[in-house]
Formats: C-alpha cells, sequence, structure tokens
C-alpha cells in the first residue's frame, strides 16, 4: 500500500471513529557504516529504516501510535491504540494539530554530491586512514576505532488540517582513534570530519589530527589544587554546553527541573556571552525547515549578552506559558511524542584568537577534555565535579600537558565568569558548538 493512499484511509476511518483532528509523521532513511581494523574491514552495516507516527485528539486528549508497515490491517491498530493511549492521559495540558505557517525557510539540509555514494570508495578511505594514522608517528601502537558512515533521511508531516511538509538530509562523517605510547605513557587522540562531499574526507589530514592531538597528551602530570586561571578549550565548552542544554527547555522549566524558570530578561550570564539556537545553519547537523510540530523555525537568540531572553518551546509548552512557540518541537525518533529541544545551539564567537587567550593568561590552565558527564553533573542544580585533562600554560604558552585534575563548580556560575570569549568556533561532530573561553573562579583538584 502506497504511502497517500495509506494517509488517506487513515484520517478517514480515524475521524469516522471520533478523532477531532489526526497527523501523520514518517521518516524514511538508509545508512552505510564501515569499520577497519589491521588493514581489512571489521564491520559492514548497511540498513535502510521506515516508521510512521500516528497522532490524533479525542476528547480533548492527544494520543500517540506507530508502525513499520503500511498495510490496511495496520489502520485500525493504529487508531485504537492512539484512543488506549489518550485513554490513559490524566493531566490537562492542552495539544495541539498545527495549521501550519505561510512561510517555510530555505535550508541546507541535503548534498547532491552525496548521493549514490559508492561503498567501495568508502572502504578505501577508511583502510587508507587507518594506513596514514599508522605511519604518521613510529609511537603510534594501535587504533582505537577507524570509521567511516553515510546517512540520509526523508521526513515529513500531514494532518487533516491541510498542512503537508516534507523535508530531506544527508551528511558523511569518519573519524580515527589512533593510540600513540612512549616512556611517558600511552594516549589517545581523534581525528574526524563531516562532509558534504566524499572528496572532502582527506585520510592524510584526518590521521595527521588525530595522531598530533594524541602526542601532545604523552608526559601528563597533576598540579597541586588550587584555583588557576582557566582556558576551557572549544570542545570541552562544547561537552558543557550539550550536557546543559535541556535547561534551556521551556518543558524542563515548566517541571520544575531547571533553574532557569521565570528568568527571561534577567542576567544569567556575563554580558559577554550571546548562545544562540539556529536551525537554519547550513549543514547544521540539527537544521531543519519545520519542528517536528509543522512549525516553521527560525533563528533566536536565547541569551544575548548575559541576559535570558527565551526559552525552547514547543506548542504545547508556549501555550502553558502564554508565548509563542520558538519552533522547537522535535521527537526524539519517528515513535516518541514531541518534546522540547535544541537544534543548532552554540555561544557566538568572540574576536580573540586561541593564541591571544594563551596570551592573556599569561599563567594557567586550559582544560581540553571532561570525563564523568553523566555522573558528575547535575542538570538541575548546575552543580559539576569532572575528571579533566589539558595543559599547564606558562609565558603565555602551553608548557606541559596536564592530567589527573578534576574540574569543580556550578554552570550557571560558570557563564557568570566568562571573561573572554575565543573566535575558534567549533561543532565537534555535534549539533552543538563553542569557542574556547576564558572562565574566572573554577576550582581545580590535583595532587
Amino acid at each position: 500500500m502506497n504511502f497517500l493512499d495509506f494517509k488517506n484511509l487513515l484520517f478517514k476511518k480515524a475521524i469516522d471513529s471520533g478523532f477531532n483532528e489526526c497527523e501523520v509523521y514518517y521518516s524514511d532513511g538508509e545508512s552505510i557504516s564501515i569499520s577497519v581494523y589491521e588493514g581489512e574491514v571489521e564491520k559492514y552495516n548497511l540498513s535502510k529504516s521506515f516508521g510512521l507516527s500516528f497522532r490524533g485528539k479525542i476528547n480533548g486528549k492527544m494520543g500517540y501510535s506507530f508502525t513499520e508497515i503500511l498495510d490496511e490491517s495496520t489502520i485500525d491498530m493504529l487508531i485504537n491504540s492512539a484512543k488506549n493511549s489518550a485513554a490513559l492521559i490524566e493531566n490537562e495540558d492542552v495539544q495541539f494539530i498545527y495549521e501550519g505557517d505561510e512561510k517555510y525557510s530555505e535550508v541546507k539540509t541535503y548534498s547532491k554530491e552525496l548521493e549514490n555514494i559508492d561503498p567501495a570508495k568508502m572502504i578505501d578511505l577508511a583502510l587508507n586512514l587507518e594506513k596514514e594514522a599508522k605511519n604518521y608517528s613510529d609511537k603510534v601502537v594501535n587504533i582505537n576505532g577507524c570509521k567511516i558512515s553515510y546517512s540520509s533521511s526523508n521526513y515529513g508531516i500531514y494532518n487533516t488540517k491541510g498542512l503537508e511538509l516534507s523535508n530531506k538530509d544527508n551528511i558523511l562523517t569518519s573519524y580515527v582513534v589512533p593510540v600513540v605510547e612512549d616512556e611517558n605513557g600511552k594516549n589517545d587522540g581523534v581525528g574526524y570530519v563531516l562532509a558534504s562531499s566524499i572528496d572532502e574526507v582527506n585520510p592524510a589530514k584526518i590521521a595527521k589530527e588525530g595522531v598530533k592531538e594524541a602526542l601532545s597528551k604523552l608526559g601528563g602530570k597533576s598540579i597541586p589544587s588550587g584555583s588557576y586561571k582557566t582556558i576551557i578549550y572549544n570542545e570541552a565548552m562544547v561537552q558543557l554546553l550539550e550536557t546543559f542544554a535541556c535547561t534551556f527547555s521551556g518543558d524542563a522549566a515548566q517541571k520544575g527541573l531547571s533553574l532557569l524558570k521565570g528568568k527571561e530578561g534577567e542576567m544569567i550570564a556575563s554580558e559577554v556571552v550571546t548562545i544562540i539556537d539556529d536551525p537554519l545553519m547550513d549543514g547544521g547537523l540539527a537544521s531543519a525547515p519545520f519542528d517536528d510540530e509543522g512549525v516553521a523555525t527560525f533563528t533566536k537568540g536565547l541569551v544575548s549578552n548575559g541576559k535570558l531572553v527565551t526559552l525552547l518551546h514547543n506548542l504545547k509548552t508556549a501555550h502553558k506559558q502564554g508565548v509563542k512557540t520558538t519552533g522547537n518541537g522535535f521527537k526524539s525518533s519517528y515513535a516518541s511524542s514531541v518534546g522540547v529541544s535544541e537544534s543548532n545551539l552554540y555561544l557566538q564567537k568572540g574576536s580573540m584568537s586561541f593564541d591571544d587567550l594563551m596570551k592573556e593568561i599569561g599563567e594557567g590552565v586550559i582544560i581540553t577534555d571532561l570525563a564523568g558527564l553523566h555522573s558528575g553533573a547535575n542538570t538541575v542544580s548546575g552543580d559539576f565535579s569532572l575528571a579533566a585533562k589539558g595543559f599547564y600554560v606558562e609565558g603565555g604558552k602551553k608548557s606541559f600537558p596536564v592530567e589527573q585534575i578534576t574540574l569543580a563548580g556550578n554552570y550557571f556560575d560558570l557563564l557568570k565568569n566568562i571573561i573572554v570569549v575565543g573566535n575558534d568556533l567549533k561543532f565537534p561532530m555535534s549539533n552543538v558548538g563553542s569557542p574556547s573561553v576564558i572562565v574566572e573562579g573554577l576550582s581545580i583538584a590535583g595532587k
């Protein structure tokens, strides 16, 4: 049964059975993933997936159901499952089926250069990447991972209010994790690329990036506990922003799970801090012209020069707060209900280079890696205590690698204590990005 016939029959039967409004969301995707080890293909995964979710309003409640099969017998299952889920809802939250917006922005989420990608060429690139990493230095003793992946999807929304939206995206990624060892110990590094063309995957360049990072960490040592002038490197700052991104959720705030509840218009960060949510970014991992409720997406400042402008909302949370949705009603998968989440979230870059940041602190610590974010960070209170690695800075330059230290503080205090923002904005295989920043008042526990 083709999709349009299935959708039309589903809507007709749903309305006849008592639903007032209904909607389908579908996702059709494919992926190729190739891992290599010791000059051979270790894993080759080719997968295709299709899923459709149905939701509808009945007796003022929104019911959900989903399927991976499109046939006539599935229609009754979807309707009955949605009815049953609606009957179980006890809260009085108002839910919406959206009629759509007049205009939707054009967003670059799909690269034609990646169409009909050749798996044989992907294998050659992965094997070459591993080879380049091993040959870059005689200190490379192992490869912890070497992979190339391609994924694409086509998704859309149809509802009984006349909304018909679709979009497609694709991305190619590749990474290598070389391990190096000498008399000073053992460490690893990561080289990676996000590409919109297979020609952008340069094995020599990616390997060099990973091995140089690993080599730079050799000989690390701890430092005495204390308070240091601190640079949080862009990738480490991304880790913090990712972990605490949920604090900007209007849903979390309404459930008492974010300290930003009711803080709109207040200073929550340093004046040098501006945080953007941009679903219209070309090639962004979370770029989309519409959210999963069919609302047109747009770029918005969450924090502007330290002041909280808005939280992120879907239709339900916006109605509850008496504001307009920010177009951040997203699903974690086709089978899930609509929640609230960020798109491409980033800390806006400043003007100072990373070398200038080191000169600015003169002597202090660069934090490059954080571990234990799931267990050592409390997203409600903002408190964190995390194992960290990095470098010591003397005379405005890197002096030696630092390890076996713990970084402790509070995320909300950290935002207020950022005094300089660098210009090295980076999205490290993530929809969250950040430049490096100088932060005051962080406590470092060492030897």
